[in-house]
């Protein structure tokens, strides 16, 4: 009984290490996909800068056509001048002149503001296409070292359920079948070394004399807290 309780925490051990591999593996395809997303994130920022340098540029080239439309028209009225006969008149197109004149400066002053604009927005977006840039390359680094990651694991797990099939054929099939039905039922853990006078599952203090017959190993012993197989280890 000694020899099985043995393959037992062995098993137990193995099978605890097959679940840590599995659940690193687990993780990978989560971690790619971030650096997929924080990618896809960068990208669409500087698009949106992009669009709106466009949009900024547009909006000057109108703004430019405006005046230069404006120019033209008192290019015309202040031709006219000297055509009127009447004070009235005179003034009449003064004033239009004028007003025009003070328009065209308000477009002149947003013109300014716009090519400002513009020059911040592209300063923004070579910056922010430096990083992309940057992050490109340590993404490809952390994708390649993550897919690497990814076979080692597989090849470890692979190792770790050839050891298992091997350690396996030494347990009775109905002690296998209890043993995976507790590991079902408890998280993974089977099986419990004592631990300080307890179960290592649930913490239970054992009575001395269930510890001294964990001690002897002589039949396996279930913890009545938790229903784990509860094994002695020398400490």
């Amino acid at each position: 009984m000694k020899e099985t309780l043995d393959i037992l925490f062995r098993l137990q051990k193995l099978d605890d290490e097959i679940d840590a591999l599995e659940k690193e593996k687990a993780t990978i395809p989560g971690d790619r996909e971030e650096i997929d997303t924080k990618l896809e994130e960068m990208e669409q920022a500087i698009q949106k800068i992009k669009d709106e340098s466009i949009g900024v540029a547009k909006l000057r080239d109108e703004k430019e056509t405006d005046l230069k439309q404006m120019s033209e028209q008192i290019n015309k009225f202040q031709g006219q001048l000297y055509q009127v006969k009447t004070n009235r008149e005179y003034e009449s197109l003064q004033h239009e002149i004028d007003a025009l004149k003070e328009k065209s400066s308000k477009i002149e002053d947003t013109v300014l503001e716009l090519l400002e604009k513009i020059e911040k927005i592209s300063s923004t977006a070579a910056a922010e296409a430096k990083k992309l840039g940057q992050y490109r390359a340590e993404a490809e680094k952390d994708k390649a070292d993550l897919e690497a990651r990814d076979k080692e694991l597989q090849d470890q797990i692979a190792i770790k359920h050839d050891e298992r099939k091997r350690l396996v054929v030494n347990i009775d099939a109905a002690l296998l079948a209890r043993y995976e039905r507790i590991r079902d039922n408890k998280a993974g853990m089977a099986v419990a070394v004592v631990q300080n006078g307890a179960c290592g599952g649930c913490y239970r203090r054992i009575p001395p004399q269930e510890t001294q017959e964990l001690k002897m190993m002589e039949r396996i012993i279930t913890c009545e807290g938790c229903g784990r197989i509860i094994v002695w280890r020398d400490e």
